[in-house]
């Protein structure tokens, strides 16, 4: 489950969905302005709360329960008390039953969140909150998208950055298998030698985590030795992967990517036509089977930590910021230097476009002053600047295409070091696949 606190003020506002815009429900206090609000809407509110009331004595009462409830119904209450433990705690795994409500009630709290299978809407009951004042937070599909819980047409690929593996999602992973009830297919692994992909489930016997080794929901793959290959040989890795997981998932023809740092590089390549063999210095086209580009924090214009890593301009370097094994003389930092020749091509959308059929989100990880040379800094993750995230930048306008600034607060995952003609400087770029914030908006994006 992801841990840290949401800074979300759930209990002031709720995100819901109309006509894909966000608008913001308020809270009790502004409940004067919902005096005109019909009597179909105060009866429902009614109604629910007389049944929360009635059953609040039941809560563990096994003639109120049911042997199953709809998983997606379950989904979306795991979601509700994991991003916004403010306001529905402690987590409770037990649902409650009281026709035509599924519930569940969170003592600490004092909150009641349920779906009603009679209109299939979401309704919730804050402490203190007035009987005709219950908040009908609007249909229950709605909610499903926001929350990740809706359909799952495309199984999802989770790809990790430089010098990192597939344990860079394990709090991602944790929280689909056991709380969004999602199938983990495992983790494929390309052999660049072999050209082969084996796809295996977790070896540590720490990691508890329900696997297949075959069809899945979604999977973490692994780029061995990922910073001493470039690019274009990772795309290819990559392209062997996407087919190994739709070849495990008969009946799917597509799916979405969901890659953090250097691993978003490795997905344009493929995505622009530009991935290839070890052995080949013949580019293969894309084969059409990527529904959607998730990038978080990637450096789709460079970093110049990459430059003065390499360079090893005075005691700064993203060598010593970032607490990975990084080689300084790696393939993978040539090639992260802004203007480097791989960028360059990458960059060149005229002669190597971005597919128009794929929809692309930039997740952009904020909050760190971010050098951009010596003596120039700007918003970002201390890596990588917001600038270099944002994909919008390179592409322009796209017909598919959002960024999302995510302030990432720091914590025990980033880093600081003290350069001595610079300052105290500290990334949070190795926080962002465990960030709640972040997690919340991948969610919102799988859909």
């Amino acid at each position: 489950m992801i841990k840290k606190q949401c800074t979300n003020n759930f209990t002031w506002s709720i995100l819901t969905l109309f006509s894909g815009k966000y608008r913001t429900l308020i809270d009790t206090t502004n409940n004067q302005q919902r005096k005109g609000a019909t009597l179909l809407t105060r009866t429902l509110g009614l109604i629910i709360l007389v049944v929360f009331y009635n059953t609040a004595a039941a809560i563990n009462s096994p003639e109120k329960a049911a042997d199953t409830a709809p998983p997606n119904i379950e989904c979306l209450l795991n979601w509700a008390q994991t991003f916004y433990p403010s306001l529905f705690s402690p987590p409770v795994s037990d649902l409650q039953f009281s026709s035509p409500y599924t519930y569940r009630y969170y003592p600490n709290t004092n909150a009641y969140v349920g779906v009603s299978s009679a209109d299939n809407h979401v309704y919730y009951l804050g402490p203190g909150v007035p009987l005709q004042d219950a908040q009908d937070m609007g249909d229950l599909s709605v909610w499903l998208k926001e929350s990740g819980c809706g359909a799952r047409p495309y199984p999802v690929i989770f790809i990790h950055g430089i010098a990192s593996s597939a344990d860079t999602w394990i709090t991602y992973r944790d929280y689909l298998i056991n709380n969004a009830g999602w199938t983990f297919g495992g983790i494929p692994t390309y052999d660049q030698i072999n050209k082969t992909v084996n796809i295996s489930c977790p070896l540590d016997p720490s990691q508890t985590a329900s696997c297949t080794a075959s069809s899945g929901d979604f999977y973490t793959l692994n780029f061995p030795e990922s910073q001493f290959f470039p690019l274009d040989i990772q795309g290819g890795g990559l392209a062997a992967i996407i087919k190994a997981v739709l070849d495990a998932n008969p009946g799917k023809t597509k799916v979405i990517l969901v890659s953090h740092s250097m691993g978003s590089l490795a997905a344009r390549e493929y995505l622009q036509g530009l991935a290839r063999l070890l052995d080949s210095v013949t580019p293969f086209p894309y084969r059409e089977d990527v529904a959607k580009l998730i990038t978080v924090g990637a450096p789709h214009q460079g970093t110049f930590w990459a430059e003065a890593c390499q360079d090893n301009i005075g005691n700064v370097g993203i060598c010593d910021l970032l607490p990975l094994d990084i080689d300084p003389n790696s393939t993978a930092v040539e090639e992260l230097r802004p203007n480097s020749s791989a960028l360059n091509i990458l960059n060149d959308l005229t002669t190597h476009p971005l597919p128009s059929n794929v929809s692309y989100v930039s997740i952009i990880g904020t909050g760190q002053p971010t050098l951009v040379s010596l003596v120039n800094t700007e918003e970002g993750d201390g890596i990588v600047s917001a600038i270099s995230q944002d994909l919008v930048r390179i592409t322009g306008i796209l017909p598919q295409h959002k960024s999302v600034r995510i302030n990432i607060p720091f914590r025990d995952c980033g880093n600081q070091i003290d350069a001595s003609f610079i300052g105290s400087l500290g990334e949070t770029h190795t926080c962002e696949t465990t960030d709640i914030s972040v997690g919340a908006e991948i969610l919102r994006d799988l859909q």
